[in-house]
């Protein structure tokens, strides 16, 4: 593949996505794709696209309430470059070159290319990852001599004028001691609550793109092949945009190549951290590419947790990051139930926390919202923005959409269970019999490994009162039904937004009860005492009503769902996944049946992997290469960018349905799972106590149609326990391959055929790989087990993670 010449000399920065460079390159020879289908370029606090005329920064928001939406500032990148024109003894004249455009999703970096037989020029653009505040345009042109001839310098020009103008910012341009160079600041119209918000929220840029010079063009000739410009945003002053123009300025007059090394650098470090690898046999297979740009479309939308966020806004110092998207929905998304997922396990451990430090961020707004509706506890928004208030225009989903409540605490749930070692201390009897069985653990000894504070820490100061608020909320929101003798939660739209209000929808009332007892389950986790409304809580959890048909052995979407309804998107099959609520597995194989049929065929892009990694789940493997094919539907070529539908109407560069794609890879196909089992103490006091153990599972879900294109599936550094682990599918051998390259040891369990998991094997540092025949695997962290004096007795396998399972009945 023949990409750009300044991108060769990083073809070894990124072995950890592929052997093969290209595979993590597109081109085009169209400058026709609609903006909304262009790449992302970003870095989690400033976005952009190419030839966009606008920057987004984290956290700028103009409008009121539902009218408020991401302000867009001015960009100084948003023109292309003009056919260069060359010189000679006539005068000027335009040069034959023709045209690509490439783009570099292991480095953020997009680049047009003009290339003639007597030269190449080269436009690369890029978000710089190292610098936030750095926005970073490279021009170069290459001369090819030919015998005695003297290249030819070359004019060029941009292809349309820069307005530095915004529909949603007062502009107010001032001059610099550089005439070279341009200040501008700007301010938001209107502030989103005058009740959360003293002022509109303000933006302060450093450019030295001055349109009336860049209109005249400018020269490049083998003596000076590089123009770079350069552009810094600061939200808090002009004194700080500065500061960061400067301090860029100064490394590319030192070491031009420089900027463009640091962001070779930072991308490695980001793809070192946590990545999903697709490796195929067929090297014209554009899935692996695809995969690894879904992951980058995402990882541009987060800042580098490597680096100090940036300073908050003035009017918001409670938040630093609010959650970017160049494009998308204006405002926020529910990125706590699909997209979240795979960001808590695929990466780094303060990626998904950001998104939850928001959350607690905006529990003023919530809290001030649940009061205005004689509620308890907070209610979230189901869009959110700035200040935490509602700002979806859509009256009735602001409504009725409840289950972002649910969301926001399944969230905090997933991540808990993921990163924070759990306490080994018994609160006594207050513990509840739990209504799983618990794990066998046999044959390890060992010392506690040295745990990590900060997810207790979080827990202890942020996350408990996320749980308690939502639990709380839920509390004060349901009815209780003699008739049924059970809780009810009416007048809500579950996920199938066809539906706009009903009563007792399953998802609804099925993250309603996983919430209620999350205070309490998570309290045994880090073995802290629990409040009356704890256990109260969790007693109520068991008694949420669920519409269920068991003549037809179906759950249906609400109580009042008619048989043969079209329904918008995945809905009632979440139970089985994410949510892994207990069912019998005829009931889940009824879902996947009967849903699959009546859902839309034209609806949200995450919805078909929902569907395949239920499938999957159930070995219906057929049915899941199905499903499977159809989410591919909702990518665009040629930069593999996802629409919300598979017609392209709606949302574009769909990110719900990104992290949607991503889950069928690592839930689906690898079949991981993270669960909370429950296991019992030793000596703690107590006779019936338990203890909660996190646990990761895996199992391998691989259809027979993909054996011959696929190698291998890689999940390169996940992150669980404080550890993290490289875990290879390698399906031309049928094994796993199991690799810890950070943390303290981890037991490896094997599923025996009667039901229990045995773990045999201890996996350390300094270990070999661990390699095991395909099978399901489990992976314990030593330090969540109390160890026995002598051995334990056997106890059956935790087939599900730890709720309610004996929920009303219809």
């Amino acid at each position: 593949m023949n990409y750009p010449a300044n991108w060769k000399q990083f073809d070894d920065h990124l072995k950890v996505l592929s052997d093969d460079p290209s595979s993590y390159m597109c081109c085009s020879s169209s400058n026709e794709v609609p903006l909304n289908l262009m790449p992302y370029l970003g870095n989690g606090f400033i976005g952009t696209q190419p030839k966009s005329p606008w920057i987004f920064m984290d956290g700028l928001y103009n409008g009121e309430a539902t009218g408020s939406h991401r302000a867009r500032i001015p960009s100084p990148f948003s023109w292309l470059l003009r056919t260069p024109l060359c010189i000679d003894e006539g005068g000027l004249y335009e040069c034959q070159h023709s045209q690509e455009f490439w783009m570099h999703f292991g480095m953020g970096l997009f680049t047009q290319r003009l290339t003639s037989v007597n030269n190449e020029v080269s436009m690369t653009t890029f978000v710089s990852r190292q610098r936030p505040s750095l926005l970073v345009r490279i021009i170069e042109a290459r001369f090819f001599t030919r015998d005695i001839l003297q290249p030819e310098p070359l004019l060029l020009q941009p292809d349309l004028e820069i307005q530095f103008e915004s529909p949603d910012c007062v502009i107010n341009i001032v001059g610099s001691v550089d005439p070279k160079q341009l200040l501008i600041s700007g301010q938001c119209f209107t502030s989103e609550s005058h009740e959360f918000q003293r002022e509109p929220s303000s933006f302060y840029l450093h450019t030295d793109v001055v349109p009336e010079e860049l209109a005249k063009g400018f020269y490049l000739s083998p003596t000076t092949p590089r123009r770079i410009f350069l552009t810094t945003l600061s939200r808090t002053s002009m004194e700080d945009a500065t500061a960061q123009y400067e301090s860029a300025l100064s490394v590319a007059q030192q070491l031009p190549n420089q900027l463009l090394v640091e962001q070779a650098d930072s991308w490695r470090r980001v793809w070192e951290e946590g990545c999903i690898r697709l490796c195929c046999s067929d090297t014209s297979c554009q899935l692996s590419g695809i995969v690894l740009a879904a992951q980058y479309s995402l990882l541009t939308c987060l800042p580098d947790p490597r680096h100090t966020l940036q300073p908050p806004f003035p009017t918001q110092p409670a938040c630093s990051f609010y959650g970017l998207c160049p494009t998308g929905l204006a405002r926020g998304a529910e990125e706590d139930d699909y997209m979240a997922r795979s960001r808590v396990l695929g990466y780094g451990i303060m990626d998904a926390s950001l998104a939850l430090d928001y959350r607690y961020a905006m529990l003023p707004a919530a809290e001030r919202r649940a009061v205005a509706e004689n509620l308890e506890g907070a209610r979230f928004p189901w869009e959110s923005a700035f200040t935490g208030i509602e700002t979806t225009p859509w009256q009735l989903a602001a409504d009725n959409q409840i289950h972002v409540n649910g969301a926001v605490s399944f969230a905090v749930q997933q991540w808990l269970s993921a990163h924070a070692a759990s306490g080994l201390r018994s609160e006594g009897c207050t513990v509840l019999p739990q209504s799983n069985p618990v794990t066998c653990v046999e044959e390890f000894t060992g010392e506690r490994a040295i745990s990590i504070e900060d997810p207790e820490t979080w827990y202890n100061t942020r996350g408990r009162s996320l749980l308690e608020h939502v639990a709380r909320f839920w509390c004060s929101r349901a009815v209780y039904s003699l008739e049924k003798m059970s809780f009810e939660l009416l007048d809500v739209m579950p996920p199938d937004e066809y539906t706009h209000c009903c009563r007792n929808s399953a998802y609804t009332n099925a993250i309603a009860s996983i919430s209620l007892s999350a205070p309490a389950k998570f309290a045994r986790l880090f073995a802290a005492v629990l409040p009356l409304d704890y256990t109260k809580w969790e007693k109520m959890a068991m008694q949420i009503w669920m519409p269920r048909d068991s003549n037809d052995q179906l759950m249906l979407e609400h109580e009042n769902y008619v048989l043969g309804t079209c329904v918008k998107q995945a809905d009632t099959i979440l139970l089985t996944y994410p949510l892994l609520f207990d069912q019998p597995e005829v009931w889940k194989r009824n879902m996947v049946n009967y849903y699959a049929r009546v859902t839309d065929t034209n609806g949200p892009a995450m919805t078909w992997s929902i569907f395949c990694i239920c499938a999957l789940e159930l070995k219906d493997f057929d049915r899941a290469v199905d499903f499977f094919e159809r989410s591919l539907l909702h990518v665009r070529q040629p930069y593999w960018s996802w629409t919300e539908t598979k017609s392209g109407s709606g949302a574009a560069n769909f990110l719900t349905g990104v992290g949607g794609f991503l889950q069928s890879i690592v839930n689906g196909f690898a079949g991981l799972r993270i669960r909370l089992l429950s296991h019992q103490t030793v000596n703690c006091g107590c006779a019936n106590s338990y203890h909660m153990v996190p646990a990761l599972t895996l199992c391998p879900w691989i259809p027979t149609q993909f054996r011959s294109s696929w190698h291998s599936v890689r999940l390169h550094s996940l992150h669980f326990q404080t550890r993290r682990l490289t875990i290879c599918m390698d399906l031309s051998r049928d094994q796993w391959t199991i690799e810890l390259i950070e943390g303290q040891s981890v037991l490896v369990g094997q599923l025996m055929a009667t039901g229990t998991w045995v773990f045999e094997k201890r996996l350390n540092i300094h270990n070999d790989p661990l390699q095991l025949r395909f099978q399901p695997i489990c992976l314990v962290a030593c330090d969540s087990i109390k160890l026995p004096d002598s051995a334990l007795p056997e106890y059956r396998v935790c087939a599900a993670s730890l709720q309610p399972r004996n929920l009303s009945n219809v």
